[in-house]
């Protein structure tokens, strides 16, 4: 028996040499299972993994939702103001629509009076004047 607590004696060195290669052997032929302790220990770690993971899904999915929401509220206003400014775009062309056929009107006046002053300017039409004046004078006398 040793005298001392920490004195190993050579019987029980050799001893737990023979239980430490029984242990291995069982060890590697899946003897052994883990400790309850230890199971419940890595089965609530994974219980809190899981838990963590389904919580940061959850919190991510709402964000995810929320900035899906944000932009489309976000469209719907590009959309109004799309529609806005097609629509000013339209009032915008069917005004110059107008302008141009207004100039092409007052091209087209201004054209015809210079086509009828060179009418009347001529010599032609000028004897044709003349003979209907004395006509009508010679009418009414």
């Amino acid at each position: 028996m040793p005298q001392h607590p920490l004195d190993i004696s050579h019987e029980a060195v050799t001893a737990k040499i023979v239980n430490f290669t029984a242990f291995k052997n069982a060890g590697s032929n899946n003897i052994l299972m883990p400790f309850p302790s230890k199971l419940a220990r890595n089965q609530l770690s994974q219980d809190q993994v899981k838990h963590k993971t389904k919580s940061y899904l959850q919190d991510t999915e709402k964000t995810l939702r929320a900035e899906v929401v944000a932009l489309q509220q976000e469209l719907a206003i590009v959309q109004q103001e799309k529609a806005k400014l097609e629509s000013l775009l339209k009032q915008q062309e069917e005004t110059r629509k107008l302008q141009l056929q207004e100039m092409q009107i007052e091209i087209d006046l201004h054209k015809v009076a210079h086509q009828v002053a060179e009418i009347t300017q001529t010599d032609y039409f000028q004897q044709l004047q003349i003979e209907i004046a004395s006509l009508r004078n010679t009418k009414i006398s």
